[in-house]
């Protein structure tokens, strides 16, 4: 079964649903990385304040690597902080005169995994222009570092438990309440239909027992852990078994190039970055390239009334 976002993304692209999305021009995405890369030098300067340390991964390690900066079609920051500082983020920057911290704990509108590092300025209109939202700001991406345990059965059992708890959690964002715009394209997609009917049969354990009750169940899940030699990212793509690595990979911290300055990343990223993406210096195929360029309108609803 193909991923929900990807078919959505697909349908947005339709001239049937282009009311609905807004596209980011080249011009505008070259001013969301400018801006993206000006509140991550801010967020570095207060984490330096406060003794914290973030490392860049995924997508932005890639682009570190392979083009000294940005992926040219990339629109956002991927970082990650060990579960110690990650958890010290949210008391710290209560006083940030540029920051406010956007928890899965307090959030009751949308489902999400890990913290957002939210813009308490910068709108998407005030960077993009007209057709963008202006009441969804910036954010970068922060997600923990866990410990998991050294013995590998153990590791598995926990692991497996964990993905299914996951998955129902996850899911639950299909439901009406948190993505109206997703079940009005279902009208028009049996893909899309059936992809909902399944992921919300999966979800419905997370909407009985309650989407923050659930996260809070894997967060102290996630906790549970002493230090060991290994970790994982668990929120990450390839989830709690595919993320794991050895400590080390990661600790301590190394700075690599990214637009004329530097930023943390693992101690050893070529090995970090095989085991997620494989070959990753090979550039994908142009249909892979930008798939994400659009945004859902603040006004959706209005432009499938007319």
């Amino acid at each position: 079964m193909r991923g929900t976002s990807k078919i959505e993304w697909e349908l947005a692209r339709d001239d049937c649903f282009k009311g609905m999305y807004q596209t980011i021009s080249e011009t505008q995405l070259k001013k969301l990385q400018e801006a993206y890369l000006s509140m991550l030098v801010d967020f570095e300067k207060e984490c330096e304040n406060y003794g914290l340390t973030f490392y860049m991964v995924a997508g932005t390690l890639i682009g570190s690597l392979r083009h000294k900066g940005y992926i040219p079609w990339d629109d956002d920051i991927d970082l990650v902080m060990f579960r110690e500082e990650y958890e010290r983020l949210t008391d710290l920057f209560a006083e940030s005169k540029n920051f406010q911290l956007i928890s899965p704990k307090n959030e009751k509108s949308n489902i999400f995994k890990y913290t957002k590092i939210q813009s308490k300025f910068l709108t998407y209109f005030d960077v993009l222009g007209e057709g963008f939202s202006k009441k969804k700001y910036l954010y970068l991406d922060m997600l923990p570092i866990d410990f998991v345990p050294e013995n590998n059965l153990v590791r598995k059992i926990k692991g497996s438990l964990f993905r299914l708890v996951d998955l129902s959690y996850s899911s639950s964002r299909c439901y009406k309440k948190y993505t109206p715009h997703l079940h009005y394209l279902s009208k028009y997609s049996d893909e899309l239909r059936e992809n909902l009917l399944i992921r919300k049969i999966v979800g419905l354990p997370a909407i009985l027992i309650g989407p923050r009750n659930l996260y809070k169940l894997m967060e102290k899940f996630l906790k549970s852990n002493k230090k060991t030699s290994k970790i994982t990212i668990a929120y990450g793509v390839k989830g709690y078994l595919g993320e794991v690595l050895d400590y080390d990979v990661f600790y301590p911290a190394r700075k690599y190039p990214f637009e004329g300055k530097e930023f943390y990343g693992p101690n050893r990223a070529d090995e970090y970055l095989a085991n997620r993406y494989g070959d990753y210096m090979t550039l994908p195929p142009k249909s892979e390239q930008g798939e994400r360029h659009v945004r859902l309108r603040d006004d959706w609803e209005e432009s499938v009334e007319r």
